[in-house]
């Protein structure tokens, strides 16, 4: 269930985003401007607040309830909310928001697990159930079934446990399985084979791990102030998702890259075709952007353009090693350094 969810969300957001990235940008005095996020973000900040009204959602759901719903002795998670939830993101992502798609889909996998467990006459706790419906959203988002049992432990359960890692296995494995089955050879990012001595990059990481960190730690900040701002200033749903879109819309037509999940933006770096002066606008007006639709109300995930951060900050670090003299062997490995830095700085999970 878990795996086919995942696939129509990612697919379903580039389809509807594909008119947005059709219109040609006005040209002005030699600088194109885009416009087609104006259009978009609109119905989508429209879609979302009716779609709360409707629904009586007070607060959308995301990864954080899912780790608190696996704590609590009451541990069920509330099913329309979170279906709900997984909703606004499609809608906010489709439009274009700087948000990602892995958040909504992991507490859309712990609420499958969650509803399952209220059916099934099984003696295993909810945790447990919820653990799979989270290791099968990561396996079946980054075909990568390893990655989503670690996950579902590290950052989910909070411990690792002979009771769980079975089950556990078995979803994220059943869930690449089917993708793979339905869909095969999908790959998230096209990445070469490294080339070179990789022990000479250990110095450079240990120095850029910390700085990795510290844009990480700007990032999650500006999303707590953000939010923080809307709730002291009593800020209407409707107030907070024209403020996202205004700020969203701006920054879009000029920066078109920092919108939507980030994915075609990711390969442009890990293909060297951004400059350094590039990468620096593109690095600042990702947590921007992200900032703006997240703290405002265009709902989504953070991990998405926590890579994308992390793949301009490991583009940057890149750019100046190359000024040092230092050759490009290892280039796609600083990259990767940047996002998977970043990224774990992010969720939490190393």
């Amino acid at each position: 269930i878990v795996s086919v969810v995942a696939h129509f969300f990612v697919e379903g957001v580039k389809v509807l985003s594909s008119p947005r990235l059709g219109m040609e940008p006005l040209t002005v005095s030699g600088l194109n401007i885009h416009y087609g996020q104006v259009i978009t973000l609109s119905l989508a900040a429209i879609s979302i607040y009716f779609v709360k009204k409707a629904l009586a959602i007070g607060k959308w759901q995301g990864p954080a309830d899912t780790i608190y719903g696996a704590h609590r002795p009451d541990n069920e998670l509330d099913v329309k909310v979170g279906l709900s939830s997984t909703l606004a993101a499609f809608i906010s992502a489709s439009g274009g928001a700087s948000v990602g798609q892995y958040g909504p889909l992991v507490h859309f996998g712990a609420v499958i697990g969650s509803a399952c467990k209220r059916f099934l006459k099984i003696d295993l706790s909810t945790d447990v159930f919820i653990g799979c419906g989270v290791a099968a959203a990561i396996s079946a988002g980054f075909n990568a079934p390893i990655a989503g049992v670690i996950f579902a432990h590290e950052a989910i359960l909070r411990h690792f446990s002979l009771r769980a890692i079975a089950p556990i296995a078995i979803a994220s494995c059943v869930a690449t399985g089917t993708s793979e089955i339905l869909w095969p050879g999908t790959k998230l990012f096209e990445l070469n084979n490294f080339s070179g001595d990789l022990s000479r990059m250990l110095p450079i990481a240990l120095i850029l791990g910390p700085i990795f960190g510290l844009i990480a730690v700007i990032l999650m900040q500006s999303v707590r102030y953000t939010a923080s701002f809307v709730a002291a200033n009593k800020l209407r749903s409707e107030q907070g998702l024209l403020i996202a879109v205004l700020i969203t819309s701006i920054g879009g037509a000029f920066v078109p890259e920092a919108l939507g999940l980030g994915g075609s933006t990711v390969d442009s770096i890990i293909n060297l075709e951004f400059t350094f002066a590039f990468l620096s606008l593109l690095l600042l007006m990702k947590i921007a952007l992200t900032t703006a639709c997240l703290g405002f109300g265009l709902f989504g995930g953070i991990f998405s353009p926590s890579l994308v951060v992390g793949a301009a900050a490991g583009g940057l670090a890149l750019c100046i090693a190359n000024m040092a003299g230092m050759d490009n062997t290892n280039s796609l490995a600083l990259i990767v350094c940047g996002m998977a830095a970043v990224s774990s700085s992010v969720i939490g999970a190393p």
